[in-house]
């Protein structure tokens, strides 16, 4: 679940009020799990609701988390964006993500080069591997700002491919925004070749249209993903909280 801030990479995410999910119904082996993963480990993960873009409110700061709540200090992110020996982020270009206040930021937004923002699409690294141990080369952002997700799902309408049918697909990124393919992501959910989530061994899509307590929002930190009625119902209290 996203509200963008800082451009396009930061975002609003929730606080978590529950206990971790349970895993999707599949079968553990060695050769299907991402890098940095065994079968004795990752069912007992601890997932941060609050992982990806996160903001130190009294600067106005952007930072990113991993999936478990750290933050991701002298890190390089797909894209190009950066963070520094402190955790604060920098964007491709060299731009810091400070803006000093909230005031300062929408500003920024409602200013020229706010209002140019370039759309999101998908780009792919080809001198990186197609696909490393379930991690692809591909990652989704804008050259300005670099991937615009990190430890996220985010049901999307294009595919890598290029390829849109009007449905919307949801697709997994790892910690450094690029994307989970042909593997099991950390939360227990298998993705096809193109990085689709599957649900009983099938495609799982979503209408444009459709909206419930959760389904409105396009994104949701790993380990809370929500595809359905069900895991909706299991959300329905969380409370958005991107501060820190």
């Amino acid at each position: 679940m996203k509200k963008k801030l800082f451009g396009l990479i930061l975002s609003t995410v929730l606080t978590v009020t529950m206990v971790t999910p349970a895993f999707a119904e599949i079968i553990w082996t060695p050769d299907k799990l991402p890098a940095g993963f065994t079968t004795n480990e990752v069912e007992n993960k601890k997932f941060d609701l609050n992982s990806g873009g996160v903001i130190e409110k009294s600067t106005y700061t952007g930072y990113i988390k991993d999936m478990y709540g750290n933050f991701m200090k002298n890190t390089t992110f797909a894209g190009g964006s950066r963070t520094d020996e402190n955790g604060i982020l920098f964007y491709p270009d060299g731009t810091s993500s400070s803006f000093g206040s909230e005031q300062k930021y929408l500003e920024y937004l409602n200013s020229t080069i706010g209002q140019q923002i370039e759309k999101e699409s998908w780009h792919q690294e080809t001198l990186k591997s197609l696909n490393n141990n379930g991690i692809s080369n591909y990652w989704y952002g804008t050259d300005k700002y670099g991937s615009g997700y990190s430890s996220n799902w985010v049901w999307l309408m294009q595919a890598p491919n290029g390829t849109e049918d009007g449905l919307k697909y949801a697709y997994c990124f790892n910690e450094y925004g690029y994307l989970y393919t042909n593997t099991i992501t950390p939360d227990g959910y298998m993705v096809n070749e193109l990085g689709q989530l599957m649900i009983d061994g099938k495609v799982k899509t979503k209408e444009t249209t459709d909206f419930t307590a959760w389904h409105g929002y396009s994104s949701y930190a790993i380990g809370y993903l929500v595809y359905d009625p069900v895991t909706s119902e299991q959300h329905k209290l969380d409370k958005p909280n991107p501060f820190f």
